[in-house]
């Protein structure tokens, strides 16, 4: 394709349209993306689980080169907050990053040392999971980074851009989307990045509801780090109490900001103490509604939130 010939608008559609085939392509990869949100689940709940300061507690390490593992680190930054996880269970790294998750650089790609030397100072244990991330399957540094993983007896799922790669062979579960040549010739930062995105995504996200980390479609455990934040809590506590967000956010503050001992303090009638301890006593708000407030969850167990 003749890119430069193109008017503007002809390149930027074009780019669209190669977008076009990224959903289906990672549709297609739904059996495998299902399997590693599961063992991401299984490993995180387990071993001390996800309480923080929990030293033999797992970690979820999400490492690749390049756009892969920008990708990876940016993944890695969202979920503590998004989730409420504690900081020392999500790490992100990328070639040349450092230990800050910096963006690194693309010189590092292919040193197969540091990908073993930044895999081990992640802290990563044979209960944890590396997310392998690299658009071609072949990066030296991922490769490495998987041999140490493998290593160490912790779990890996990889996550290409292409079927039959070598950092596939060493996954104990293979995200492979193959989604084509590029309409910017390998820039892989475009449509491979695309899938890459929308696989992670679906991947932590599905992991995370599993862990017991979204009640209904809201983030129960996000951290209210913002007045924005601060808001949504609020919003979301409220929906779930049936009550006001004023209701919402008094409860809130009584529990240090924690919206499942808020919830519980509304429906449950418990005191702000007693309810920090019992939403920290089950792995889901649901279970903790269950045990201290069964009548109203019960009547709330099919609603929305």
């Amino acid at each position: 394709m003749e890119l430069d010939l193109l008017p503007t608008d002809g390149v930027v559609a074009a780019l669209l349209d190669n977008e076009a085939r990224v959903v289906p392509a990672v549709r297609a990869a739904t059996p495998a993306l299902v399997a590693a949100a599961e063992l991401i689940a299984t490993r995180l709940s387990a071993a001390g689980g996800l309480a923080a300061g929990t030293e033999s507690g797992a970690r979820l390490v999400l490492l690749g080169a390049g756009t892969s593992g920008r990708l990876a680190v940016l993944q890695a930054a969202e979920l503590p907050g998004t989730f409420g996880l504690p900081v020392d269970r999500i790490v992100g790294r990328t070639a040349g990053g450092g230990s800050s998750g910096g963006p690194g650089t693309d010189y590092d790609e292919d040193d197969a040392d540091a990908g073993r030397r930044d895999l081990l100072a992640t802290g990563l244990r044979g209960n944890g999971v590396l997310v392998a991330v690299a658009a071609s399957g072949r990066t030296p540094y991922t490769i490495a980074a998987a041999l140490a993983a493998r290593e160490l007896g912790a779990a890996v799922v990889a996550v290409t851009a292409r079927t039959g790669s070598p950092l596939a062979e060493l996954a104990d579960v293979a995200v492979e989307i193959e989604v084509g040549p590029e309409v910017l010739r390998g820039s892989t930062r475009l449509t491979a990045g695309t899938a890459q995105k929308l696989a992670l995504d679906a991947i932590t996200t599905a992991a995370m509801v599993r862990l017991g980390r979204v009640h209904g479609d809201v983030m129960v455990d996000v951290v209210p780090a913002n007045a924005k934040l601060r808001d949504r809590s609020a919003g979301l506590v409220a929906g779930i109490a049936g009550c006001t967000e004023q209701q919402a956010r008094d409860a809130l503050e009584r529990c240090r900001w924690n919206a499942r001992a808020a919830v519980l303090t509304i429906v449950g009638d418990l005191a702000p103490e007693a309810a920090v301890e019992a939403a920290a006593a089950h792995p889901t708000l649901r279970g903790a509604l269950d045990a201290f407030a069964p009548r109203v969850a019960g009547e709330r167990s099919g609603a929305a939130v």
